[in-house]
C-alpha cells in the first residue's frame, strides 16, 4: 500500500483514516480473518464505500469489510471510536449497527469474531 493510495482515498472520502485502522492498512493485513470476516485493502476501499453508498447512509463511517452473509464492517472517521459495527448491506443505517467489539485492534487479535 503505498501513500499516494492511502491520500488518495482519505481525498475521496473527505477525512483523514484514523490511525488505528491506518496501522492495519500499513501492516497489509487485509484479506480474509477467521472464518468468514473479508477485510478490505486500500485498493477496494473506495469501490466498496461507492457501491454501499456508505457515505450517504452512513455518514461519519466506513466500510471496511463484509462477514461474506451480507453484513458490513464498520469503523467510525473519528479516530477516538475505536468500535466495530455490522449493519446489513440492505439496511445501512446508523440504528442498525450492531456492536462486534469496543475496540478494532482487540477485534483484529481475535481473528475478528462475529459472536
Amino acid at each position: 500500500m503505498s501513500q499516494q493510495e492511502v491520500e488518495a482515498f482519505e481525498r475521496w472520502l473527505g477525512h483523514a483514516l484514523p490511525a488505528h485502522y491506518l496501522r492495519f492498512l500499513q501492516d497489509g493485513q487485509a484479506g480474509m480473518r477467521g472464518e468468514q470476516v473479508v477485510l478490505y485493502g486500500v485498493e477496494s476501499l473506495r469501490e466498496r464505500n461507492e457501491t454501499y453508498e456508505t457515505q450517504q447512509f452512513c455518514p461519519g463511517y466506513m466500510t471496511i469489510g463484509d462477514d461474506s452473509g451480507g453484513r458490513a464492517v464498520m469503523l467510525a472517521f473519528d479516530g477516538a471510536e475505536r468500535a466495530v459495527y455490522l449493519v446489513g448491506h440492505g439496511s445501512m443505517q446508523r440504528d442498525d449497527f450492531e456492536l462486534a467489539a469496543d475496540d478494532f485492534a482487540t477485534w483484529l487479535a481475535a481473528d475478528c469474531p462475529l459472536a
